[in-house]
């Protein structure tokens, strides 16, 4: 489930020069990859970051889905165990970024990252 609708995708695909379906891959491998997390759930894993954390990540929380800014090191950390190709890091970004009402990916207030919620949870 992501939590980013079909028109959405394809603007930041094609304002980002990278193919619509492997953005789209790339965030369901995030997805799936804080989804799947080894004994958390996605809620458990926010709310860890946001004990973590000293300013609180959390931007919104939707049913749908949860839109954070992390720190850099959350981001990377997540990007590594989804195994994200380097070229589209930067469209993900853009994506996530979409969600948190900046214009920018990363500044000090953090990365974007936007992860759904499951409807059970």
């Amino acid at each position: 489930m992501l939590p980013f609708d079909d028109e959405t995708l394809a603007r930041v695909a094609a304002d980002s020069d990278v193919d619509e379906a492997a953005l789209r891959e790339a965030a369901a491998a995030v997805q799936s990859t804080l989804s799947t997390f080894p004994g958390r759930t996605v809620d458990g894993l926010v709310y860890e970051w946001r004990q973590a954390v000293r300013a609180d990540p959390l931007v919104e929380r939707r049913p749908d889905a949860w839109v954070l800014r992390v720190p850099d090191h959350v981001w990377v950390d997540v990007r590594d165990r989804a195994d994200v190709s380097e070229d589209i890091v930067d469209a993900l970004l853009a994506l996530y970024a979409t969600e948190t009402g900046t214009e920018t990916a990363t500044d000090d207030d953090g990365v974007p990252l936007v992860v759904g919620r499951p409807v059970d949870e």
